[in-house]
């Protein structure tokens, strides 16, 4: 059969677009998407970016208020709560299968993440620190073979830390905050899946408190 050739729709288009700005922070959480300016900065009509919109609803990144537009989602202490509980369920078994099976080269390749993060922290650039330590976390659920625990993670977290302000707030001590996850990647050097796993949930647990007080603390409770 003859392959079927496929473009991608301006409204495809839109929605990478939008969601490139809302994951580097151009657009912050809470502002209103204003659909006459936005689709001028696109050139493109309102008819493609309404449909950018629905595709940006669907992945949580945008939402909808009645008489008043659509807007970047704003998490709530909630939504926190939520997603760092499900990230600790897929990394805590992703941490305990990883130390399971983990190749020579695999765990060079955390080491190396690793050492990047600790660099980063060093460095003080807060937002390069986030950087890292997102990586290594999604490498600890990659690298564990089980492709669904990934597919959770890489649809849901990355979401959730373009949505929260990365400051120093969440930091309150950059170089211990690299320095939280040489055990994590110890435990699974060491092939110990009970360590791994505890040592993760831990660690996310403490992540999820200390992320859902800085939104509380924010006007309107995030």
């Amino acid at each position: 059969m003859r392959p079927i050739e496929t473009r991608r729709s301006l409204a495809e288009d839109a929605a990478e677009r939008i969601r490139e700005a809302i994951l580097a922070g151009d657009l912050r959480p809470g502002e209103r998407l204003v659909e006459v300016r936005i689709a001028e900065q696109l050139g493109i009509s309102r008819g493609p970016l309404r449909e950018a919109f629905r595709v940006l609803r669907v992945e949580g990144l945008v939402v909808d208020v009645p008489n008043r537009g659509t807007f970047v989602v704003r998490l709530s202490p909630d939504d926190v709560r939520e997603i760092f509980d499900l990230r600790a369920a897929v990394e805590t078994r992703a941490a305990k299968t990883l130390a399971r099976r983990a190749s020579e080269s695999e765990l060079r390749e955390l080491g190396i993440l690793l050492d990047r993060l600790e660099a980063a922290a060093e460095s003080g650039d807060v937002r390069a620190v986030a950087r890292a330590d997102l990586a290594f976390h999604d490498a600890v659920c990659r690298l564990s073979g089980n492709r669904r625990l990934h597919a959770v993670f890489a649809r849901d977290v990355p979401t959730m830390q373009a949505l929260i302000k990365i400051d120093d707030q969440l930091y309150h001590s950059l170089a211990e905050a690299a320095s939280e996850h040489r055990p994590l990647l110890s435990a699974i050097e060491a092939g110990d899946p009970e360590t791994a796993a505890a040592g993760f949930e831990a660690h996310i647990d403490q992540a999820r408190d200390l992320v859902a007080e800085v939104i509380e603390a924010l006007p309107g409770g995030g």
